[in-house]
């Protein structure tokens, strides 16, 4: 596990969204994520599009499912989903800037809680689904990240997770001069290796059944998997 040489806890991983809330809409756009390019001739907007239908493909979405958006950002990926899959979403961002901003641009089967993952109060066994795009890697506790999943997961439910992960092997002048630095820009409180990730989720109760590196083709990493 790569760890910074500085804390990042949820308090800053909240400032950084809110202090940057204007930059990151400009840059990013509402969904807050990276995107999937298949052919690499996609826009930004219809590869981030793209990566989201993805992830709802392989989290076998039915109309009527009950869904959690764990960081989900200004709720742009929650809101697409409940419309194109006709399911409901319950969505948890850090930040009360990004709270705000999906509070005015409502949609029906979507609420959008400012509050950390890690203590969500969700009832156990109370979804049918769940996905954590690009935001596993603020939590500081990634083990209780899987273990929240789990818990608040119906028995069959499915967890899809896209991450950025670092190197199995990554070492010396990698860690130095490129993963601290991203942690500590990006309010990273640190960044796993596939292997870490699958040994967490394990741990945490689930099967993990699939695992796709998709750098080659486009920024971020992903593997799904459901409750054992």
């Amino acid at each position: 596990m790569i760890v910074p040489d500085i804390s990042q806890d949820a308090a800053a991983v909240a400032d950084h969204y809110d202090e940057l809330d204007p930059i990151y809409r400009q840059v990013w756009g509402d969904h807050v994520h990276h995107g999937l390019w298949v052919t690499g001739r996609e826009t930004a907007e219809e590869a981030v599009e793209a990566l989201v239908d993805a992830v709802a493909d392989r989290l076998n979405l039915e109309p009527g499912n009950v869904c959690v958006d764990i960081g989900c950002g200004y709720g742009a990926t929650a809101r697409r989903l409940a419309m194109t899959r006709k399911v409901r979403v319950t969505g948890f961002t850090l930040s009360a800037e990004q709270g705000t901003y999906a509070a005015a641009h409502p949609a029906a089967g979507v609420d959008i809680q400012v509050r950390d993952w890690l203590f969500n109060g969700l009832p156990d066994a109370s979804a049918d689904a769940a996905w954590a795009i690009e935001s596993s890697e603020h939590m500081v506790d990634k083990p209780g990240f899987f273990a929240e999943a789990h818990r608040v997961l119906a028995p069959g439910g499915r967890l899809v997770v896209c991450a950025w992960l670092a190197g199995t092997d990554a070492r010396g002048w990698k860690v130095r001069h490129l993963l601290e630095p991203i942690c500590r820009e990006g309010r990273l409180p640190s960044m796993g290796t596939r292997e870490e990730y699958e040994a967490m989720a394990t741990a945490a109760g689930f099967t993990v059944t699939g695992y796709e590196d998709v750098s080659a083709v486009s920024p971020g990493r992903g593997c799904s998997v459901p409750p054992g």
